[in-house]
């Protein structure tokens, strides 16, 4: 059998059947963890990557049942197989089980056979819902991104802007938005070829991520413009940080197919000190834009509102 990516904890409080469930799932190329009793469980649960928990009902502490209901709360981004076993083989206990989470159990005593069938019953829904998460989170880049640059999409840096303003209005902090465009684009692609074009796009893209802090927000607006959200900054610092990013574009060639293309950006900036109006914020920093090309490209304009 080839080795498990997944682990799986026992939690339970007898050592000596520890130890032989252990020792089976072991044998079973599975990683193993161990918990005698429901706290240590949970705190496994918590620190380890566990995808299945063995989990007897009665033990010291906190009872499986609870550990359960209480895995099942937990705010956690896979799923945990659950197989709860006990000595209770009345149907209302099964039902209390399956009730609180448990997606299996077995009753003791029981045979390994039937510990194995069940096991991997276990790794098939993990390795389904594994492929499912895989999928949604492929869906979701392909939504979000820019397929071209690699930076959030329009509708996904509109939507950070907006929760960024959210939350910027419920703790008290400016939110300021960068308005950022590639000078004369258009005579790049003229000259090199749009396939050259995009290439620089992705070039600045790059570069533009940089130069910010990890929690910034860079997006793709369209054609060659870009919007840059710095939460947390008031204009004069996003100014200082679209500064930056200005100075990194222009003052190296961008390398391409043996090329060098110089490019230069120019940049407007605005904050919610005037508003907490996404869409008017936006309209400034496009504003404030407009005034870094009407008065001679490669400059940083802060919107005068």
């Amino acid at each position: 059998m080839s080795k498990s990516k997944f682990k799986v904890l026992i939690a339970e409080d007898d050592r000596d059947a520890r130890k032989l469930c252990r020792d089976f799932l072991e044998n079973l190329n599975f990683e193993v963890c161990e918990a005698s009793n429901g706290t240590d469980a949970l705190e496994i649960i918590e620190k380890e990557e566990i995808s299945m928990v063995l989990l007897d009902w009665v033990m010291p502490g906190i009872e499986g049942i609870e550990v359960c209901r209480r895995i099942r709360d937990l705010d956690i981004n896979r799923y945990i197989y659950i197989i709860m076993v006990t000595g209770k083989s009345e149907k209302k206990d099964i039902i209390e089980g399956l009730q609180v989470g448990a997606d299996d159990y077995v009753v003791k005593p029981f045979s390994f056979q039937e510990l194995k069938v069940r096991i991997m019953s276990g790794e098939r829904i993990l390795k389904l819902e594994k492929r499912l998460r895989e999928a949604h989170e492929k869906l979701y880049e392909l939504s979000a991104y820019d397929s071209l640059t690699g930076v959030f999409n329009r509708a996904s840096i509109l939507d950070k802007f907006s929760q960024e303003l959210e939350r910027g209005q419920r703790i008290g902090h400016e939110v300021s938005v960068i308005f950022a465009d590639i000078d004369d684009f258009k005579s790049i692609n003229d000259k090199f070829g749009h396939l050259i074009g995009d290439e620089v796009l992705k070039e600045v893209a790059d570069i533009m991520s940089e130069n910010c802090r990890n929690y910034d927000f860079v997006g793709r607006y369209g054609g060659e413009e870009f919007v840059i959200i710095v939460p947390g900054l008031k204009s004069d610092c996003a100014c200082s940080v679209a500064e930056r990013m200005r100075k990194a574009v222009c003052e190296s060639p961008i390398h391409v197919a043996n090329m060098e293309i110089p490019v230069t950006l120019s940049l407007g900036v605005a904050s919610s000190k005037e508003s907490y109006d996404s869409k008017e914020i936006i309209d400034l920093a496009d504003k404030a834009l407009y005034e870094a090309k009407k008065s001679g490209k490669n400059s940083t304009v802060k919107s005068k509102r």
